[in-house]
């Protein structure tokens, strides 16, 4: 994980059982005191924005605060420029057919691979100038609003600075965070870095005399392991170079890394004795399975390092002793807990001679926590002591010598619980917020009673708490409220909504003001993920304090796929039933209009990644459902990257999506909800019959909830009758299985990605838009009517580049994206500040559901 700007110090302690270690972010000018000469501080690296804006937050009053003249529209002044510049057309086409189990795919882009093809260099010289101009346009809207959008963001980011540091103690040894004048030795200081350039990982040897950190340039995902001595006076580095993760043995003097094959899977061990060259390491594992992940760690009690081989549905850890002497010219012995097992996972911790275990081995494939005896790990012999409900996950397990800490989501929300070791008794933590996001703390020193975690919360800057597991206490350490919000305005409600299939309900967190009306006419942007797992965290981020503060909602939609509500959540959106996610996440948009929450003028949705596959499939499947649809690195191309096994990760990523080179089901079952694959082809004569339709059943669904939801219907049927007489009627049909439907209204498009991304191709996101342009030009043509923007970077990798300012910068497109799209195309009044309309304010109802 990359790490925060600060300062990390210690000092000699005879203290013991303090405080856990932790990082600060401090974002502000770092200013200095003076400390004394028995401290040694380090200045650690500036956090990669991509996880630092989540973490803090502060919002101010707007300088930018518009209203609307008597005797002039507002809006209509906007609409008048904010004019969007002419689009590229679409690049050559080059058909090239591919035949698979007796089928036959025609891909007439596949010429893109070829990253040197000027053609595909002019057409994104093209896509880059056209976005240019479409955010960079001179007109009064888009500076105003990309220049409002930078600023809010920019105070939301301000935070007070922080005097008291946060301390730990770990083997007579105090560190803390320090803001200090003069009198310091830096050891490492991001500013003198290359500006492509972070720090993923830092590390102090056990003995706490060797100082290591991993640094990555933009787009790579293997990095330079260096090293210092802090005792000695005259400079010193050592580098490992291609590592992609690292940890320390017991002896202060040896590390074990993980290095990658060409198509990015870590699959091997070396050992590396500090003062020797790398071509002397020692290989100590190789993995040839290509589906399987090497890893590498260590016990919270530093007696052991542990292997571990993963794949998306199954482990296997060995285990060896953590001061292995090599200088021996032995090999360390490498102990199997338990051989692999398919759907079998496990993670493996040490505690008083005995493993931890948390796995999923019995038939719900609940994780539960077991214990096994360290001479007879098989297992046969593994003893549970916590299990996970259904609706559960249990997530991380964090071991100290008197208590063991589970961190679990019950609902998609945060649980943790503490159990005593001698007793068996266990209890749960209350937390400060409901709707939160929990982190584990560092929490390096073993022997405490404490441990410290860091609560993430979608109103306020992340704060860490350390809650006392004996007496039962917890302490605020660090809670700032964020600058000028009044936060009594907003809240937090949680909506469950059945599933197309009838198996399920699915949860959606709301954020919003109080004072919501259920008139149909909320500007929402939805999010979700919905794969390998992960959830849809409920955090803070920073792009979303433009919206909330002009009245939108913002709608976590919680969709199978990610691992919400347990292992079985996860499975069944993945696979043969991965259109689960594509249908669970309509089922919620349609929720939310016919609910009147918003209707689909004013309904956008974004997401990142395997989640811009959801949102490509989405625009696919239900165009008609959504105004403005965002996409970041989208993973847009499946069939062409699950055919390719010699692209990074394919096959490691079998077991999520399907093999389509060996199963003709897989093969089909993919076609029908590729994004790239499910781009219709216009043909003008069919549209006036489909629109007939799509209003027809529009108008039956209205009539038939106007019977059992007569209440909510009220409140929706003028709304839904201006959708069907624009031609925008929802038809649920069109999220089955099969082609989607051509309608004539379709969402605008923003598309970014990077060409320095090893995980998801820069190509497909060009390859989706050159098809669309083609195929769809009405929409997305060169006179096209609805805006379709692809923004390639250069120096972009996959998990973002550049400074806090360039970050900035690029939400702020997407604030406007969506500002100009939804509320200066004719919906809900524009505003530049803290509640100032160009329209009258919003009304005073009050929600029913759960509220944070």
């Amino acid at each position: 994980m990359p790490i925060a700007r600060g300062l990390l110090a210690r000092v000699q302690c005879h203290h013991p059982h303090k405080h856990p270690w932790v990082m600060v972010d401090q974002w502000t000018q770092l200013s200095f005191v003076p400390i004394s000469s028995a401290v040694r501080t380090v200045v650690t690296p500036r956090r990669t924005l991509t996880s630092s804006l989540r973490r803090v937050a502060s919002i101010s009053e707007c300088p930018f605060q518009l209203q609307q003249r008597r005797d002039l529209s507002f809006l209509g002044t906007l609409r008048a420029v904010f004019k969007q510049p002419t689009p590229p057309k679409a690049p050559k086409k080059i058909p090239k057919e591919t035949r698979v189990l007796g089928r036959v795919r025609v891909d007439e882009y596949e010429w893109m691979a070829n990253k040197d093809d000027p053609d595909l260099r002019d057409y994104i010289q093209a896509e880059n100038t056209y976005a240019h101009e479409y955010f960079a346009s001179e007109t009064a809207a888009i500076h105003l609003l990309n220049r409002a959008s930078s600023v809010e963001m920019k105070q939301v980011l301000r935070t007070k600075r922080i005097s008291a540091p946060l301390t730990t103690v770990v083997k007579g040894y105090e560190y803390y965070t320090k803001t200090s004048r003069h009198g310091m030795e830096i050891l490492l200081d991001s500013a003198y870095l290359p500006d492509n350039c972070t720090v993923k990982k830092v590390l102090l040897s056990t003995g706490h005399q060797i100082f290591s950190f991993l640094t990555l340039e933009e787009g790579e995902e293997l990095g330079s392991l260096h090293f210092r001595d802090l005792n000695r006076s005259e400079p010193f580095e050592e580098v490992l170079e291609d590592v992609f993760n690292f940890v320390w043995g017991n002896d202060n003097k040896t590390v074990y890394y993980t290095k990658s094959t060409d198509v990015l899977r870590p699959h091997q061990v070396w050992a590396h004795r500090i003062g020797t060259p790398q071509e002397e390491d020692i290989l100590v594992f190789q993995e040839d399975d290509d589906s399987i992940f090497v890893d590498v760690g260590s016990t919270k009690d530093q007696r052991f390092v542990t292997i571990n081989g993963n794949s998306l549905s199954s482990s296997e850890v060995r285990v060896l002793d953590a001061g292995h002497d090599f200088s021996t010219g032995a090999l360390p012995q490498l102990t199997v807990i338990a051989p692999r097992e398919d759907g079998v996972e496990y993670y493996v911790d040490h505690h008083d001679d005995h493993y931890y275990i948390l796995t999923n081995a019995n038939p719900k494939k609940n994780f539960r926590v077991m214990r096994a005896n360290r001479n007879d790990p098989n297992r046969e012999s593994w003893v549970e002591l916590m299990e996970a409900k259904d609706g559960e996950k249990i997530e991380d397990v964090d071991i100290f010598k008197n208590f063991m800490v589970i961190y679990a989501k019950r609902d998609a929300l945060p649980v943790v619980t503490c159990y005593h070791f001698e007793t068996g008794m266990a209890h749960e933590v209350p937390l400060p917020e409901q709707f939160c996001t929990i982190g584990a703390g560092v929490n390096l020193d073993y022997e405490t009673d404490s441990f410290q975690f860091t609560l993430n919360s979608p109103y306020a800057h992340e704060a860490t708490y350390e809650y006392d597991m004996a007496s039962r206490v917890m302490t605020a350490l660090r809670v700032h409220p964020i600058h000028r919000l009044d936060r009594s305005k907003y809240t937090c409600t949680r909506i469950n909504v059945d599933s197309e299939d009838g198996k399920a309900k699915i949860p959606v967190t709301l954020l919003h003001r109080k004072n919501l009306q259920l008139n149909g006419r909320n500007p929402t942007l939805m999010r979700a993920y919905g794969a390998y797992g992960v959830p849809t965290d409920i955090d803070f981020r920073v792009e979303h304090f433009p919206l909330l503060e002009r009245g939108w909602i913002i709608a976590l939609a919680h969709v199978r796929g990610g691992s919400e509500l347990g292992t079985m959540w996860y499975h069944q959106g993945k696979l043969e039933h991965k259109r689960n996610t594509f249908t669970d996440f309509i089922n919620v948009a349609e929720h939310l209009v016919e609910a009147g929450y918003t209707n689909p003028r004013r309904l956008t949705a974004s997401g990142v990644s395997a989640g811009g596959l959801l949102m490509g499939a989405v625009s696919n499947m239900r165009p008609d459902l959504f105004r403005a649809i965002i996409m970041s690195v989208p993973f847009l191309d499946p069939m062409t990257t699950m055919l390719d096994p010699e692209i990074p990760l394919t096959k490691v990523e079998y077991l999520e999506w399907g093999n389509p080179a060996e199963s003709e089901g897989i093969y089909d079952y993919m076609l029908s909800y590729a994004p790239y694959d499910t781009i219709p082809e216009y043909d003008g004569q069919k549209q006036d019959v489909m629109r007939r339709q799509r209003i027809d059943k529009q108008q039956k669904r209205l009539a038939a909830s106007t019977s059992t939801q007569k209440s909510s219907a009220t409140l929706f049927t003028s709304a839904a009758a201006s959708v069907c007489n624009s031609e925008e009627a929802p038809d649920a049909t069109s999220a089955t299985f099969g082609p989607p439907p051509l309608t004539s209204r379709r969402p605008a498009l923003m598309i970014c990605c990077g060409e320095r991304d090893q995980r998801v191709d820069y190509t497909q996101s060009t390859k989706f838009v050159a098809r669309l342009r083609s195929r769809l030009e009405p929409w997305y043509g060169a006179e096209g009517k609805e805006a379709c923007v692809l923004m390639i970077d250069e120096n972009r990798g996959h998990f973002g580049n550049g400074t806090q300012d360039d970050r900035v910068k690029n939400w702020a497109r997407e604030v406007v994206f969506l500002l100009g799209n939804v509320q200066m195309e004719g919906g809900t009044p524009l505003t530049m500040g803290h509640g100032v309309t160009a329209g009258r304010p919003n009304g005073h109802s009050q929600r029913s559901e759960t509220k944070s």
